[in-house]
């Protein structure tokens, strides 16, 4: 009840799991429980398991053979506190006295897919662009049994993804020839390679003798693709993406006695995304996609004693870590441009480094 989608989308990573709205809160102001621990990430008060990277494109996710309970909460107690929204405490299964486990495999191919109904474009000459590419396998695992029957119990689970595309698209892009013939017009020796002519711009000459070092700069090493379509637009091109996820959890449960139990868990989730800027409305060049590592560690204890048949105290601790990083991809290509290009871009962080946007005076 009181729930539905935030309205505010644009503003709270579109796209990312458990993002919505409770008796008119932002889609942020949930809180989010693993086995009653806070699994929240601090930066954007999303759950830090199952949220987006590039674009709201899941990364880490828990993996769903793990899931016992989930309970959402839209009006709760003064227990839980922390946020104004709603509360969802998701449980993870716990091992009995009985060895269980599971294991599946889901897959999606472009070969069994008919073309996406807005993956119709056509070059000049009429001629369809390629069908989009797509592979995806999501596949797992999970056990659980006992260590000491009737005591201390086991439970693991693993979930993995591995998801490749490709996005086809038109371009206008730079030949070898357009710079040559730019050139022709300026007041130096044109005779001249651009890659060693003294009079050329020495940012644009260092960017020539990079890309001839490196299979040219027409459909080289991702500086642009190929002009292989003639008229304009002249190159049809399909940027490469993939999203790569490995997510697991542990958990022990022992007990003490009818009236202690001890229980300890830990998640780890690893993802590496690369998606071009055109899926939010810029280009599907290849190589100027971005780069999102995402790494997620959380760690639960939980102590729970019965205190008499009316009294119960439990005392938890967690540990939650983050991290999630946006890089331009063609950083590996060029390092730092101020070193490869003598381009000063005023970049002095490396994780930062990549070919930044280039504007020639005097040209649209």
């Amino acid at each position: 009840p009181g729930a539905n989608g935030e309205p505010n989308g644009g503003g709270d990573s579109p796209g990312s799991f458990g993002l919505f709205s409770v008796n008119g809160n932002r889609g942020r102001a949930n809180n989010f429980l693993l086995d009653g621990t806070d699994m929240n990430d601090g930066y954007r008060n999303l759950p830090a398991i199952n949220q987006g990277g590039v674009f709201g494109t899941p990364g880490t996710v828990l993996p769903i053979e793990a899931i016992a309970e989930t309970r959402i909460l839209s009006n709760f107690e003064p227990e839980y506190g922390r946020n104004s929204g709603s509360v969802v405490n998701i449980v993870t299964k716990t091992g009995t006295n009985e060895l269980h486990g599971s294991l599946f495999e889901f897959f999606r191919n472009d070969r069994l897919n008919a073309r996406n109904f807005f993956n119709f474009a056509r070059d000049q000459n009429n001629n369809a662009i390629p069908k989009d590419s797509f592979r995806n396998n999501q596949f797992g695992a999970a056990a659980g049994g006992p260590l000491v029957k009737d005591k201390t119990f086991w439970y693991f689970a693993y979930e993995g993804q591995r998801e490749g595309l490709g996005i086809a698209s038109i371009n206008t892009v730079p030949s070898d020839q357009d710079f040559i013939d730019a050139l022709t017009n300026l007041d130096f020796d044109t005779s001249l390679p651009i890659a060693t002519n003294p009079d050329v711009n020495p940012v644009i000459r260092n960017l020539f003798a990079f890309c001839a070092a490196n299979g040219g700069c027409s459909g080289g090493n991702n500086v642009w693709p190929a002009a292989n379509l003639s008229g304009t637009p002249n190159s049809v091109a399909s940027a490469k993406a993939f999203n790569n996820a490995d997510s697991l959890i542990a958990k022990i449960d022992h007990s003490v006695n009818e009236k202690n139990q001890f229980t300890g868990r830990y998640f780890y989730g690893n993802s590496n995304q690369s998606f071009p800027l055109g899926l939010a409305g810029g280009n599907n060049l290849p190589g100027t996609n971005t780069f999102a590592p995402i790494r997620t560690q959380l760690v639960s204890l939980s102590y729970v004693h019965v205190r008499s048949a009316t009294q119960l105290n439990e005392a938890r601790f967690g540990w939650n870590r983050y991290r999630n990083g946006f890089f331009a991809a063609d950083r590996d290509v060029f390092g730092n441009p101020n070193d490869s290009l003598g381009l000063n871009t005023a970049v002095t962080n490396p994780r930062d480094f990549g070919l930044p946007q280039i504007r020639v005076s005097g040209f649209a």
